[in-house]
């Protein structure tokens, strides 16, 4: 393998090392190419790609052709070696390098680097790795654009772009992770959205030093810690019409280049009872989904536990022929109820988490197995009563009423805490474990606001669009705990 020997500094960078560096690099990185052309007597120009993540096409087809050709024409081809390169290679992204660390960050993001004595240009030749636009996966959609992101950056920039054709949608990159040098881009309406928010968040997110950030997911724990709860206060969605939704209200988006999903911050509790199909309904049937959604929450909670501590505690509260419909049940059962109902959600967790990593082609004969066969062989075997499967159906049910995963976590935490609390102390311990439940929705903070809002402080004029929705046409003012410009929205109908 052959040394360079003889080449200039340039600036902070010394590129002999970083040749020498690079050469001695391939020996285990197959994948990074070096190329030595020659143009002219005693001239090198060195171009260097990785062609996993450089199109082979882009690079031999303009750069290297380009400096191939030169190596013909004759005496003193490159004159003026970044004028040359400048007008007679296509490329719209290239960039001036100066360090070393820089170099290897374009060389590793699909750039190719050009040397040539003091001049080190870097051209972009991305391979196209991700996938294109497809339907979301985890969000699915009955009407409304059927688009979603992907791993691309720029494309996820571009869908939010094409739908929000704004001088004000600014777009601010830093770059995280040590190993990974991941590009972030925080993304807010300038004339909407509060700078006191979007200045924390950077300062958050500025403070992140971490090896390397996989998915834009990982920033959860590094943003907005003033709480400890398993509620979530970001919310993260994989739509980018829900994403400009957000946007115009005055939110913040923060994407990642290799992520499919977008986070956006400040969220509220009502935020996860809202969905994009809403708006293409009418203002009494997207009213009437989200109460739906409102009370599901809760039934998923509260459900187990109630029956629980009505069952062992307090049958008096029930009327006496239902209780009696309840003792002929449970009489065969050798369990008492709490040992009952934990076996029911055992088994409704494995089958849940089964079917999430299942293919989709097993994932129907995994159902029918989990609620049919082992539902009614329990019940027939006198393991499980009849009334525990439809109290365990009902929350089991409701709680897949929400999409997002982080919410359905805070419901299995208080969903067994009041489990546990009812099969301890009844009625009481039921009770108190619901006045927890309040109490510790009441306090989270999200970048400072409450978490309630607007519900708790109830501010009656951000309500026409909370777990009621009015007519877009009367929905004229953005939400005032988050928009501090621009309150009034452009609704003009005549």
């Amino acid at each position: 393998m052959y040394k360079i020997t003889e080449i200039a500094n340039i600036k902070n960078m010394n590129t002999k090392d970083i040749l020498n560096e690079l050469i001695d690099l391939k020996n285990k990185m197959p994948d990074l190419i070096i190329k030595d052309i020659k143009p002219g007597l005693f001239k090198h120009v060195y171009i260097i790609t990785n062609e996993a993540v450089s199109s082979g096409d882009k690079v031999n087809d303009f750069i290297l052709k380009h400096f191939s050709g030169l190596s013909i024409v004759g005496s003193n081809p490159l004159k003026n070696f970044k004028r040359d390169v400048e007008r007679n290679i296509p490329s719209i992204n290239f960039k001036n390098v100066d360090t070393r660390e820089s170099l290897l960050e374009f060389l590793f993001s699909g750039f190719t680097i050009v040397i040539y004595k003091n001049e080190v240009i870097a051209y972009e030749t991305r391979a196209e790795l991700d996938r294109g636009v497809t339907e979301p996966t985890g969000e699915p959609v009955i009407r409304g654009p059927k688009d979603s992101f992907t791993e691309n950056y720029n494309k996820n920039i571009g869908l939010i772009r094409k739908r929000i054709k704004s001088e004000h949608l600014c777009l601010e990159e830093l770059t995280i992770g040590t190993q990974s040098k991941s590009k972030v881009g925080i993304m807010y309406m300038e004339n909407i959205c509060e700078d006191a928010i979007v200045d924390k968040l950077k300062a958050m997110l500025e403070k992140i030093n971490i090896d390397g950030v996989m998915d834009v997911n990982n920033f959860k724990s590094f943003i907005n810690k003033e709480n400890h709860t398993l509620f979530p206060t970001l919310l993260y969605t994989e739509k980018p019409d829900d994403t400009c939704r957000f946007l115009l209200d005055g939110r913040i988006a923060v994407t990642m280049e290799n992520s499919p999903s977008v986070l956006i911050a400040p969220t509220f509790f009502v935020d996860f009872f809202h969905s994009s199909e809403d708006y293409y309904h009418k203002p009494f049937f997207s009213s009437f989904l989200r109460l739906i959604r409102f009370v599901a929450y809760f039934l998923a909670i509260i459900t187990p536990a109630l029956f629980i501590a009505i069952i062992t505690y307090d049958q008096e509260i029930l009327p006496v022929s239902l209780l009696i419909n309840f003792t002929v049940q449970r009489s065969q059962v050798p369990f008492p109820a709490i040992v009952e109902a934990f076996v029911l959600m055992f088994t409704f967790e494995l089958l849940y988490e089964g079917d999430a990593r299942t293919p989709s082609i097993r994932g129907t004969s995994l159902s029918i197995l989990g609620a049919l066969i082992l539902g009614d062989a329990a019940v027939q075997a006198g393991i499980i009563s009849p009334i525990m499967v439809i109290v365990i159906a009902v929350s089991a049910i409701s709680s897949l009423v929400f999409i997002y995963y982080d919410i359905q976590g805070s419901i299995r935490f208080w969903r067994y805490l009041l489990m546990i609390l009812a099969a301890l102390f009844g009625m009481v311990g039921f009770m108190c474990g619901f006045i927890l439940l309040i109490l510790n929705l009441c306090t989270i903070k999200t970048f400072g606001k409450p978490y309630l809002l607007p519900l708790a402080p109830f501010l009656i004029k951000d309500q026409s669009n909370a777990l009621v929705r009015r007519d877009l046409t009367k929905i004229n003012k953005r939400p005032s705990y988050l928009a501090k410009k621009n309150i009034i929205k452009e609704v003009n109908i005549k």
